[in-house]
């Protein structure tokens, strides 16, 4: 006999079909509301946001007009500062030859008295002459330094870069400095270059650099002291030392005795000659020339600078012996 489902039964499943055929609809429809809301955030979020951006592409606008103007500014100042530049340049290469006229002829009258050419002259003549020269050498040194310091400046300095032997270089200078070293009672020593130790310089501007150094060498050290001039090289660099010992220098002040017309002590100041510019004509040239100027002191024991030069390509150390002067 075939089972057969109670009425009772039936009726509680179409109802119970019917709630869920109702209930789909209102899920549905809540999820959509859900849904709508979840957008309308959204949108009120975009909306913000495209307003903070509008704002800030008026704010950029506004600062790249005002860069704009910063810039040109900067351009006309750097126009009007080249300018001073050159005309300051042309001033003072017309004012050298201006001042350098006379000395030069002030010179030559005191050659011409020391001749005796217009008469004999008396031994404290003589030495009166001598001052007179001093004094001639010394205020065109100083109109010399001065329109160096000013071209460098303006980057008016020429450089003729080639492939330079250290140890002639250094042979040469060995004959100036002897000398000045010897009149002042000091030990030179040199620890002469290997030959085949070249660099890539200017042959002129290197030597005027080395002849700053060893002078102030020279001026500094006292009595009895010593001054060594050695070279290192590495792979891509040659370095000349220059070592004294002089009163050296405090190291709250070795960052600036590169700087121009520095005085590091008034002192010192009154006792040695000169327009402060040898050490930053020194630094501005080596600089020029893909080099640069260093400096290690102590004070009390004395001081290092060490010029770094480009190593020329292809070229090999060999052993460095050290000379004295004198020896052979």
């Amino acid at each position: 006999m075939p089972f057969t489902v109670p009425e009772k039964v039936n009726a509680l499943i179409r109802a119970v079909r019917m709630s869920r055929q109702r209930e789909a609809p209102a899920a549905r429809l809540a999820a959509l509301e859900e849904s709508n809301s979840l957008l309308k955030n959204q949108a009120e979020e975009l909306a913000h946001q495209t307003n903070e951006a509008m704002e800030l592409a008026q704010e950029l606008a506004l600062t790249n007009e005002e860069l704009r103007a910063v810039i040109s500014e900067a351009k006309k100042a750097w126009a009007a500062a080249d300018a001073a530049n050159r005309s300051k340049a042309e001033f003072l290469a017309v004012m050298r030859h201006e001042l350098r006229t006379p000395l030069n002829s002030i010179g030559g009258y005191v050659d011409l008295l020391e001749m005796e050419l217009r008469g004999p002259i008396t031994d404290a003549q003589k030495s009166d002459l001598a001052r007179i020269r001093r004094s001639q050498e010394y205020l065109l040194a100083i109109i010399n330094d001065i329109l160096n310091f000013t071209r460098l400046e303006a980057t008016e300095v020429q450089f003729d870069i080639i492939d330079l032997p250290l140890r002639a270089l250094i042979s040469d200078l060995d004959i100036v400095v002897s000398s000045l070293a010897s009149a002042k009672s000091l030990t030179y020593e040199c620890d002469a270059p290997p030959g085949n130790l070249y660099t890539r310089t200017d042959p002129d501007k290197l030597r005027q650099i080395m002849i700053n150094l060893l002078s102030n060498a020279v001026k500094f050290t006292p009595e009895g002291g010593r001054i060594r001039v050695y070279t290192t090289a590495s792979e891509r660099t040659v370095s000349i030392h220059v070592n004294d010992t002089g009163p050296g220098i405090p190291r709250d002040k070795q960052e600036a005795v590169c700087e121009p017309f520095v005085q590091l002590d008034r002192g010192l100041t009154r006792t040695t000659n000169g327009t402060r510019l040898g050490l930053a004509i020194s630094r501005g040239l080596a600089r020029g020339m893909s080099a640069d100027l260093t400096l290690e002191s102590e004070e009390g024991v004395g001081s290092t600078f060490t010029l770094s030069l480009p190593r020329a390509r292809g070229r090999i150390t060999g052993e460095m012996p050290i000379f004295k002067v004198g020896e052979s």
